[in-house]
């Protein structure tokens, strides 16, 4: 059976049917322009590994710490396999979707779960999209001030973040004023490159570690398969290291040949899963139970690298570029991810008869001040790097990338679908709740405690 005649019968077609008198999409939605595809396969990886290898990867050695190896590496592999898995069923309903005479074809994920889920669930898929690109921003704040608020010197812990916070906000306000793709385009190319760079340093100086046992007795002081209880955080650092799902179905849409794309998005993932394990396992084994300890952050342990080694200022100064390289890293990653909060915020806020949409570019600017300082505000009152990583992860991350992209596949497929293949995405999608259901709790009982 040809696709379209395969599309013609499926239960999207069927769907669509019975819901275009209910379900309409916004007048901005039908009057986008077609996107062009023209994006080449190596642009299309290059933009998946960018988007799929972000700052999770420095929460990964701590996880490993709680997990162990063995557990730790089957759960990588478990979670980008389910993330693979969701991400090419989502792309599959788009298609679809698109199919059809009364679809925009460049349908975004927020539009296929309006259409096959209803107005209700695709609220919900925007609400949790915000709370994990939020959450995401507050881990980011707490990774800077982590690594500034130490050298703070002559304040407590307490006062220092604060006076970071104050110090460091008339920089990010106006980042978040900034409106331009080009610049916001530049400003993740830094941060991309700085990210780079200090994860190379850091691995360098796990591989001495290793090698030298620099501070004696750490090195491959590892556990392989801790409690159950505590690779329920992994679980949720994976969720959030692999969160990619917002710029599939958009890179998939602009794609010169679309049949190579589910090629290109595991080869992405294969490497991206290659890349955490090895990462994650070489600063645990470096660094043994301290991985990580006080605040989740291998940058503390490369640290005490430093204050062991015979030649201490050099040394010094080496883990200081690679804070500084990390710091700036992720401290500009901080306006990419503000950019996706304040469009749904913006978007929802200036609809007609909510806001007057005159003075409209201030309005814009105090919206954004505003959700910048209440990240900033957030991050100021201690929350530990990790377990805010594993707590995004396993809440928003889960319904992301396995809920909602089965259960738009089971409403879109499921006729078409054996018993056994309904019952694997049934399994697939309830393993994910339970999974993200017992993170978050696991990980709340850490926080609280």
């Amino acid at each position: 059976m040809g696709w379209k005649a395969f599309v013609e019968k499926s239960d999207a077609a069927k769907i669509l049917k019975r819901l275009v008198t209910k379900v309409t999409l916004t007048k901005s939605r039908k009057s986008q322009i077609e996107q062009p595809r023209d994006a080449s396969t190596l642009s299309v990886f290059a933009n998946l590994f960018k988007c799929y290898t972000g700052a999770g990867i420095l929460g990964l050695p701590f996880a490993f710490r709680y997990s162990g190896v063995a557990a730790g590496i089957i759960c990588l592999i478990f979670v980008s396999f389910m993330c693979t898995f969701s991400m090419v069923c989502l792309v599959r309903c788009k298609n679809a979707l698109s199919q059809h005479s009364s679809c925009h074809s460049n349908l975004s994920y927020s539009d296929v779960v309006l259409i096959l889920l209803g107005r209700r669930f695709s609220i919900i898929l925007d609400i949790t999209v915000i709370a994990f690109q939020f959450g995401a921003v507050i881990i980011y704040f707490v990774f800077v001030s982590e690594n500034i608020t130490p050298y703070f010197t002559k304040l407590s812990d307490v006062e220092a973040r604060w006076c970071w916070m104050l110090f460091i906000s008339p920089v990010y306000i106006g980042l978040s004023w900034l409106r331009s793709l080009k610049y916001i385009g530049v400003i993740s190319f830094i941060a991309e490159v700085s990210i780079i760079a200090g994860l190379v340093a850091s691995s360098t100086i796990g591989i001495i570690q290793m090698s030298r046992d620099v501070i004696p007795g750490l090195a491959f002081q590892v556990e392989i398969s801790p409690p159950w209880k505590t690779l329920a955080l992994m679980f949720g650092m994976a969720a959030f290291a692999f969160e990619g799902a917002g710029v599939v179905i958009p890179t998939e849409s602009s794609m010169k040949k679309p049949q190579n794309f589910n090629k290109v998005l595991v080869f992405v993932l294969v490497c991206a899963t290659v890349m955490y394990i090895c990462f994650g396992v070489l600063m645990y084994c470096a660094f043994g139970d301290e991985t990580g300890k006080s605040t989740g952050q291998i940058t503390e342990n490369i640290a005490q690298f430093a204050d062991h080694m015979p030649n201490k200022t050099f040394w010094h100064f080496i883990q200081l570029l690679i804070r500084f390289s990390l710091v700036l890293g992720i401290g500009l990653s901080v306006s990419v991810q503000l950019i996706v909060v304040i469009d749904i915020f913006e978007k929802e806020l200036f609809k007609a008869g909510r806001l007057s949409p005159n003075n409209m570019y201030w309005k814009q600017n105090l919206i954004r001040a505003f959700i910048t300082l209440l990240g900033l505000a957030l991050a100021a009152t201690g929350l530990s790097f990790g377990h805010m990583i594993s707590l995004t992860g396993a809440f928003s991350g889960t319904l992301i990338q396995f809920i909602f992209p089965v259960a738009c596949y089971l409403k879109c497929f499921s006729s078409e679908m054996s018993k056994g293949e309904r019952c694997f995405m049934y399994i697939l999608g309830i393993s994910g709740a339970l999974f993200g259901v017992l993170a978050t709790y696991v990980t709340l009982v850490e926080i609280f405690s």
